[in-house]
């Protein structure tokens, strides 16, 4: 009787212990999920947070053109320039206003690179990368309705008599759009 007792009660172990490490395992996984999705929402923060600083300081008493965008034959994408006030910086020379881009590399990463206002400086630069793996990268600007430049592709459209949806922003614009939209898709499929 002893014997048998002792069987049922290591086959009951063996259960209770086959049920525990699923329940680990299953644990683990929910956990590896977990720490993936904070990461891509602790990125996606600071590209949020990067931008706005980036997009809200925007320096409109500058001489030289302080937002617009600008195609490179190497490229897929525009790029954004901006002039916009850094703040204080360790480094003088990128303090206060300084000239940015906002562009996707050859690497797929969606790229901030500053450095400071004048020509004589441009070689040196600063580049942050804000978010990688970025397979789909687009803006788009809600401005005044403008005629399409001769020879040109008109590439706006249109929400009402006076406001269209433009995917470039001139040189030549004296003010800067209502609202950017950026559309970005990365490996996640998402926008």
């Amino acid at each position: 009787m002893i014997l048998l007792e002792l069987l049922i009660a290591l086959s009951l172990t063996a259960v209770l212990l086959t049920f525990l490490f699923s329940f680990f395992v299953e644990s683990a996984k929910i956990e590896k999920k977990l720490d993936t999705a904070r990461h891509t929402v602790m990125n996606r923060s600071y590209l949020q947070m990067r931008l706005q600083t980036v997009l809200s300081t925007i320096d409109r008493s500058s001489t030289s053109p302080y937002f617009y965008t600008e195609e490179f034959e190497k490229e897929k994408t525009p790029s954004l320039f901006i002039i916009f006030d850094n703040g204080i910086d360790p480094d003088p020379a990128f303090s206060g206003p300084i000239q940015a881009r906002l562009y996707l590399d050859e690497n797929q990463n969606l790229c901030l690179t500053i450095w400071p206002l004048g020509e004589e400086n441009i070689q040196r630069e600063r580049k942050e990368i804000l978010l990688a793996h970025v397979n789909n990268f687009q803006f788009a600007f809600l401005g005044k309705k403008k005629a399409p430049e001769h020879g040109k592709q008109d590439d706006s459209r249109p929400i009402n008599a006076m406001f269209a949806w433009r995917l470039h922003w001139a040189k030549t614009e004296k003010e800067i759009p209502g609202i950017i939209r950026l559309t970005l898709g990365d490996d996640s499929s998402t926008e």
